[in-house]
């Protein structure tokens, strides 16, 4: 296949999955994957799997794909064996990594998260109805991942130094977890602060992307902001685990005395940290914007994204946007494509 043949199946896996979301008895089996995985994974609901196979829909367009990978010299690759390790925080949080290595034209041999080991198969058997030759191109493997060229991981902060040391002889990315966090002016629509919901709430706060820290002018007005996280009652009010932790983070604030803001869905507080545990968004007050600003900016790496207002001269990702990345958002802001193509 060449670069253009790879592109093609790509998008017509994404017509697929586009007329499955639009009537999921076009394939009874992924619906029956979907339905279950809530039993294998709690986190994984229908509905955030639903979002997550549209997101990669809307990637999935033959302007994008070619956008995305003019600028690199991709017929000229010599194709190699990539390991992927993948995580397992969000519903096909692998994808990228998987569209990746296949549209460069390496292989792969992909080691699934145990939270997450269904729902790429059953992707993986749609794209070879389409092209057949992807066969040979994807191995999956539930134990060592075996003899390759190259290295993806994707993890938390403990895996990440352990993936750093045991491939250090091969080339790699390693991906450990960051946050994503939204600057906020007191003057946002009701629309602005809507989208901010699924920002923040989406996964239920679970991704590299979900917001974990709002920044906010002092004397700053949280009511229309609590008002607009309702949205998720439905969908996160009636989850016994992220209530079990809701319950949990309460119980510790209260009995440690730590002041915070009840939500309802959310433990809202004050707090430096970016990170934040489930059910819990911290923010901090500022005072001048622009100060506030090239603070932000300063944390490089540690940041995946920022939401807010568009800033001149600033990567600001406008509000709802966080859960849709475009291709070349990539993870920790590490170009995958130059990575697969740079000889070693």
């Amino acid at each position: 296949m060449d670069i253009q043949d790879r592109i093609t199946a790509f998008c017509q896996l994404g017509n697929s999955l586009q007329r499955f979301l639009k009537n999921e008895k076009e394939n009874p089996n992924l619906l029956q994957i979907i339905e279950q995985e809530q039993y294998a994974n709690a986190w994984f609901t229908p509905f955030f799997i639903h979002h997550r196979l549209q997101s990669i829909v809307n990637s999935l367009k033959e302007p994008l794909l070619t956008n995305w990978l003019q600028k690199y010299n991709i017929s000229a690759h010599q194709q190699k064996i990539v390991g992927v390790i993948m995580a397992g925080n969000l519903p096909l949080v692998g994808f990228h990594d998987f569209l990746s290595v296949l549209l460069v034209g390496d292989k792969i041999v992909a080691k699934l998260s145990s939270q997450d080991k269904h729902l790429l198969p059953a992707i993986y058997e749609l794209l070879i109805q389409i092209e057949p030759k992807f066969e040979q191109q994807i191995v999956f493997s539930e134990d060592k991942i075996g003899h390759v060229d190259k290295v993806i991981s994707t993890g938390g902060s403990n895996s990440a130094k352990y993936f750093a040391y045991y491939f250090k002889d091969k080339p790699n990315i390693i991906h450990s977890h960051c946050n994503s966090i939204a600057l906020l002016d007191g003057k946002e629509t009701d629309e602005d602060l809507n989208l901010l919901a699924d920002d923040i709430l989406l996964y239920f706060g679970l991704g590299c992307r979900s917001v974990s820290k709002i920044f906010v002018p002092e004397n700053y007005n949280f009511e229309r902001l609590f008002k607009a996280l309702d949205k998720y009652k439905t969908q996160i009010g009636q989850h016994h685990k992220y209530l079990n932790n809701l319950e949990y983070q309460k119980t510790v604030h209260l009995i440690n005395r730590i002041p915070f803001l009840d939500q309802g869905l959310l433990v809202v507080k004050e707090c430096s940290d970016l990170a934040s545990p489930i059910a819990v968004l911290n923010y901090e007050y500022y005072q001048d914007k622009q100060t506030i600003l090239e603070h932000i900016f300063s944390l490089g790496n540690k940041l995946q994204c920022v939401v807010g207002k568009a800033q001149a001269n600033k990567q600001i990702v406008p509000f709802g946007k966080a859960q849709y990345p475009a291709l070349n958002d990539y993870a920790n802001n590490i170009d995958t494509i130059a990575f697969l193509l740079k000889d070693e």
